[in-house]
């Protein structure tokens, strides 16, 4: 076993486009095909180099589609494999899986494309890492990604930040938007992919960062009876299955299911979800694949936003310095206080999450080599959570009226946020060969969709429900309260009803060119019209948001995203790539309920992205990858506090390099590394010099961005080592890793400092029969004391202590 020790560092056009495409399909029959994703063991199964070619024989396919027959030895099932041809992928996703290694995928592009040849840092978190790591949620995986980092979501939602952009939406499920506000759980997921930089042309709106994209598990018609138990640390009790199997030879179901209930290092947390996920796939013809998949999920959690800092500088010019916006001159840290320590009142703080989605997806590939893939997505999220959390730093002076200094001041509110997501895609993908070493592989496609959300959001009042406040002080050494607070203030700063109605339409066209066998290009644009109606239902006046109540804004965004990019091949297994891309983000925001009459009249956010890169297969299922990125970003409002923010242009430049597969036949190893500076260039906040009125002296230019810690590394490898023991082959394996941060601020002032931290992990693997292997997680074995994310500077989550699960799989 390696141990890896790092010092701390609208509907109506969808109706119509569908019906259209069944149209065409009854006219048309033969189906494409792609590469299989099998399921791996403890060793693992190396891919011969024999099977992979040279790039003449890899051909970039029509269009990806259908799924993955099991491998021998794969536990998928003892019955019969897959009803669907060899090679044939149902969904985009992964292609060419082995193991830790993806060596293609058909989401960053539409169309099946190997790795080497994707203008594009990519990274592809697999089922067997996944399971390897005990990755169970979404924020769990993403912890492995280099340039990704994880923030609190104040304790209600998944909330990253990617090459220094923060994002709660660009979230996605089989390429299909999931921008609602919940956390996402993964027991019905076969692939993480997150893909780097700005990818409207294939995405649409958002993305400047990049985008986070979970490919779930399709009816294959292998025979699986799979059941997952896991125990340990904080009364976490898991169960999880995956059932499936052919009806015929044209029809097979899949059922996934989850149940959880568990707890947490964190004082009065618990948390129980569960969700049921049924999918069918139908092949009526030969060429045509029918995928219905339906899923409900239900969470429930105790909301919990973490500790607030401390700043000890008492020498007044540090006080006075910190009151004109110089804080950062003298900046604080987390509040010194035990890691479990709750802020707030816990018996009301929770979070209550229930999601409904059903996809119905058709791909049909003609005679003549058209692939026609249509996929409608119904998405129906109801949402709700109220909280309690300390509202300021510790306060040190006899400021803390009510409560004996030190104190924390404590404020509260709740939220409705309920939506309704309709989305309609249809992608048109053609190959022309026009000489033996030019190829146009051509993609054409609309998307249309219509959101409807609503916000509501009231504000505490403490111990008088007709009159109370809404902050009240407590002794930083006794802040957990249980003093009466109900949610009933309807008026007053934050507190607002907001209705949101968007219509969406867009069109796109991109063209991948292979001119020789050296060299590549592709070449895109999409045009998008983002029509909005908001309605603000504010209870009376609030001119914190510029809005009123009955009051009706319209914004109306339209916008090209173009993208370009070069791939140069100096030999099979390696290629240099540089690439352009454009996204935008109308002035709505990424959840497109902070709208108002002076920010309806604003220009779009802006992204652009230059990047250069290499990848290199250094053995058929070793990859090596680098990119070095300067990302700008034009409009961003940042928050100041919670409920004002400011507009800015920021800036990212950095790079990053990461080694995934297989070193030796019993060696996997992922490893990631990032570095990147994101900083604030511009503000639309002048300098006030102290004296002149405001009594400040402040500016945003040249601060960094929150939640962007400059270095990150992560490595994760596991060894087989039953040969060395005399055992066969993945009878014992041994897992370690190691996460890394660098120190981050936690808010634009830049006037808190999150510690840097380095976390190491391990794992045992053991197989007790064909069927029956468990699995032994232990994450931070030194029992590092360090600080996860923030949300801002008062909101700060410390990490877990060591921590130890257990997990059984048996397969029937």
């Amino acid at each position: 076993m390696m141990f890896a020790l790092l010092p701390p560092k609208p509907v109506r056009r969808s109706l119509v486009s569908l019906y259209a495409l069944s149209a065409v399909l009854a006219f048309a029959d033969s189906a494409w095909a792609q590469q299989s994703l099998p399921t791996i063991n403890v060793g693992g199964a190396r891919r011969t180099a024999t099977s992979t070619g040279p790039r003449a024989t890899r051909p970039v396919q029509a269009a990806p589609s259908v799924v993955a027959a099991p491998q021998p030895g794969s536990g998928a099932g003892t019955g019969t494999g897959s009803f669907i041809p060899a090679g044939v992928q149902v969904g985009r996703g992964p292609t060419d899986v082995h193991g830790y290694f993806a060596g293609g995928t058909s989401t960053a592009t539409k169309t099946n494309t190997p790795i080497l040849d994707i203008p594009q840092s990519i990274t592809i978190l697999t089922k067997q890492q996944l399971e390897d790591r005990n990755s169970l949620t979404l924020n769990q995986a993403l912890t492995y990604v280099p340039g990704v980092t994880v923030a609190q979501g104040e304790g209600q939602r998944d909330q990253i930040t990617i090459r220094g952009q923060p994002t709660t939406a660009d979230f996605y499920t089989d390429g299909v938007r999931d921008d609602a506000e919940y956390y996402r759980d993964l027991y019905n997921i076969q692939a993480v992919e997150v893909l780097k930089g700005p990818s409207a042309l294939i995405f649409g709106r958002g993305g400047g960062g990049g985008v986070v994209n979970r490919v779930t598990k399709k009816a294959d018609g292998v025979l699986r009876r799979d059941v997952q138990i896991s125990t340990g640390s904080f009364g976490r009790k898991r169960v999880t299955f995956d059932v499936g199997q052919a009806i015929n030879d044209q029809l097979a179901f899949r059922l996934n299911g989850l149940f959880e209930q568990s707890y947490s290092y964190r004082d009065f947390f618990n948390m129980r979800r569960w969700g049921v996920n049924p999918t069918f796939t139908w092949r009526p013809l030969d060429k045509t694949f029918i995928t219905l998949s339906y899923e409900h999920y239900f969470d429930y959690r105790t909301v919990d936003r973490g500790i607030p800092s401390a700043n000890f500088n008492l020498a007044p010019f540090a006080v006075r310095a910190q009151s004109q916006g110089l804080g950062y001159l003298f900046p604080g840290y987390p509040a010194p206080t035990w890691r479990s320590t709750f802020f707030g009142n816990p018996t009301v703080n929770y979070a209550k999450t229930d999601v409904d989605r059903a996809a119905l997806m058709i791909d049909h590939t003609t005679d003549f080599g058209l692939n026609i893939k249509n996929q409608t997505v119904f998405a129906n999220y109801a949402k709700f959570y109220q909280n309690t959390f300390a509202n300021s730093g510790v306060i040190l002076n006899a400021a803390c009226a009510g409560a004996l200094p030190p104190c924390v001041q404590l404020s509260g509110y709740n939220n409705e946020t309920p939506r309704q997501n309709i989305f309609n895609q249809t992608d048109l993908t053609y190959t022309l060969v026009m000489a033996p070493e030019v190829k146009h592989v051509l993609l054409a496609g609309m998307e249309f969709g219509n959101q409807k959300s609503d916000t509501n959001r009231n504000n505490a009042r403490w111990l008088n429900p007709f009159n109370g406040s809404a902050n009240i002080n407590t002794s930083f050494g006794a802040p957990t309260v249980f003093f009466p607070v109900v949610f009933n203030n309807a008026n007053g700063t934050g507190a607002f009803r907001r209705h949101t109605d968007l219509d969406l339409a867009a069109g796109y066209v991109q063209d991948q060119i292979t001119l020789t066998k050296y060299i590549d290009i592709i070449a895109g644009v999409r045009f998008d019209n983002f029509n909005l109606k908001f309605v603000n239902n504010f209870a009376g006046t609030n001119p914190t948001f510029d809005n009123y109540r009955g009051q009706t804004i319209y914004s109306n965004t339209s916008r090209w995203s173009p993208r370009v990019g070069l791939v140069f091949h100096p030999f099979e297994q390696l290629s240099l790539y540089g690439s352009y891309s454009r996204s935008f983000l109308p002035a709505a925001g990424d959840q497109f309920n902070t709208l108002s009459v002076s920010s309806a009249t604003l220009q779009p956010q802006g992204f652009e992205n230059a990047e250069a890169g290499f990848k290199a297969e250094i053995t058929p299922t070793l990859l090596f990858t680098g990119a070095l990125y300067n990302l700008n970003r034009t409009n961003q409002p940042i928050a100041v506090n919670a409920f004002y923010n400011v507009l800015t242009n920021t800036r990212t430049v950095g790079g990053e390099v990461s080694l995934v597969g297989y070193l030796t036949k019993e060696w996997e190893v992922s490893l990631g590394y990032g570095n990147q500076h994101a900083y604030v260039t511009s503000s639309d906040r002048n300098i006030a010099l102290a004296g002149t009125g405001s009594g400040v002296f402040f500016t945003e230019r040249g601060k960094v961005v929150p939640s962007v810690p400059q270095n990150t590394f992560s490595f994760w490898n596991k060894y087989d080592v039953s040969s060395l023991i005399g055992l066969a082959p993945g009878v014992l394996g041994l897992g370690s890793g190691v996460i890394y941060n660098s120190k981050f601020f936690a808010a634009l002032d830049n006037a808190v400092i999150i510690p840097g931290y380095a976390r190491w992990d391990g794992a045992v693997y053991v197989r007790l029969t064909d069927n029956i292997y468990g699995q032994v997680n232990v994450e931070n074995i030194l029992g590092a004391y360090y600080y996860a994310s923030a949300h801002n500077n008062n909101n700060i989550m410390p990490g877990a202590p060591r921590s130890a699960y257990v997990t059984v799989n048996a397969k029937f």
